[in-house]
C-alpha cells in the first residue's frame, strides 16, 4: 500500500487511542523533574518549561505558515479555473489537512518538552542529553507500537526497502560520509584550532538514539501524516514527495536555527538552520525513495560520524 493510499487502518489522525499512552511518559518525567530537580542550573523548572513550550510554539507557527502556502495556491487556482471533474472539494481537503497539522503540532510540542525537561540525577554525569533523546524514543516508540500497522506501512518502520532503491540510497549515504570526512580533515589541516576532542560518549551519541529518534519523529511520524494529508504529487530523484517534505524540512531547519539553552536563553544559528533544512530535504527524499526509516537514520548519522572519524584520525 502506498503512503497516500486510502486505508481503514488507524492512523494518528483517525484514532485517539495513542494520545494518552504517548503523553504519559513525558508527563511522568516532567513531574519527576519538577519534584526532584526543582531548580536546575539556577533556573526554576517552570521557567525552563515555559521557554520550551515557547520554542515549540514558534516551530508550530512556522509549520502553519508554510502549510498555508499550498492552501493559498489551491484557492487561487479555484478562483481562476473552473473545478476539474473528480477534483476534491476544499472542504474535503481541509478535513484531511487540519487534523494532520494538529497531530504534527502535537509531535513538535512533545519533542520540545522531552528535550528540555531538566535532567534527573541519573543523567547529570553525561555530557549529552541522553534523557531527552531516550524520552523521545519512548513516546514515539509507544506511538508506533499502538499504531503498528500504520507505522509499518506508512511511516516506514520496516527493514524492507523499495525494490531497486538500496544501491542509490547507499551511494547517497557513502557520498555524504565521504564529503564530511574530507571537509573535516581539510579544516584541521588549514587550521589546527578546528580540531575537536572526540570521546566515546560523543561517538555513541552520534551513532545511536539521538539520530534514530529524530528520524522516527520527523521523517516517520510527521512526514507520513503530512503526506497522507497533502499527497505526494511531485517526483524528486525518483521519490514521490509533496508539501510534507517542504513543511518538515523548513521546520526541521528552524529547530536547528532557533536555539534554546538549558536555562531558557534563546539564540540564533542561521548557518546551522540552513544546513539542517537542506539535510531535511535529503532525509525526506531517502525516506520516500526507499520507503524505510533505516536509510534515513544512516544518512542522518553520516555527517556527524564523519566528523568524529576525522577528529579521531587527526588525534
Amino acid at each position: 500500500m502506498g503512503r497516500t493510499s486510502p486505508s481503514h487502518d488507524a492512523t494518528p489522525t483517525t484514532s485517539t487511542r495513542w494520545i494518552a499512552p504517548v503523553v504519559l511518559p513525558v508527563a511522568a518525567v516532567l513531574l519527576a523533574s519538577a519534584l526532584l530537580a526543582p531548580d536546575p542550573d539556577g533556573a526554576p523548572v517552570a521557567s525552563v518549561i515555559t521557554a520550551a513550550l515557547l520554542w515549540g510554539g514558534i516551530l508550530v507557527a512556522i509549520a502553519l505558515v508554510v502549510a498555508a502556502v499550498p492552501w493559498l495556491i489551491a484557492r487561487f487556482h479555484r478562483n481562476q479555473d473552473p473545478p476539474r471533474e473528480g477534483a476534491p472539494s476544499g472542504a474535503l481537503a481541509s478535513a484531511r489537512i487540519w487534523p494532520a497539522l494538529a497531530v504534527v503540532s502535537g509531535f513538535v510540542m512533545l519533542t520540545s518538552l522531552s528535550g528540555r525537561i531538566p535532567r534527573l540525577a541519573l543523567f547529570e554525569p553525561f555530557e549529552h542529553n541522553w534523557q531527552g533523546k531516550i524520552l523521545d524514543l519512548l513516546w514515539v516508540g509507544i506511538l508506533f507500537w499502538v499504531l503498528r500497522r500504520w507505522a509499518r506501512e506508512e511511516a516506514g518502520m520496516t527493514w524492507r526497502l523499495r525494490p531497486g532503491s538500496a544501491r542509490r540510497a547507499l551511494l547517497a549515504i557513502a557520498a555524504v560520509f565521504t564529503i564530511f570526512v574530507g571537509l573535516s580533515l581539510l579544516s584541521v589541516v588549514l587550521d589546527e584550532n578546528a580540531h575537536q576532542q572526540t570521546g566515546l560518549e560523543q561517538v555513541l551519541f552520534n551513532l545511536t538514539i539521538p539520530n534514530l529518534t529524530e528520524e522516527l519523529i520527523w521523517r516517520g511520524a510527521m512526514l507520513a501524516v503530512l503526506d497522507r494529508a497533502f499527497g505526494t504529487p511531485w517526483r524528486l530523484g525518483g521519490a514521490p514527495v509533496g508539501w510534507g517534505l517542504v513543511i518538515t524540512s523548513v521546520v526541521f531547519g528552524a529547530g536547528h536555527m532557533i536555539l534554546l539553552s538549558p536555562d531558557g536563553a534563546f539564540s540564533v544559528n542561521v548557518a546551522g538552520g540552513v544546513f539542517a533544512a537542506g539535510m531535511g530535504v535529503l532525509l525526506a527524499w531517502i525516506w520516500a525513495y526507499t520507503r524505510s526509516l533505516w536509510p534515513a537514520f544512516l544518512l542522518h548519522c553520516a555527517p556527524e560520524v564523519a566528523v568524529d572519524v576525522a577528529m579521531l584520525a587527526t588525534g
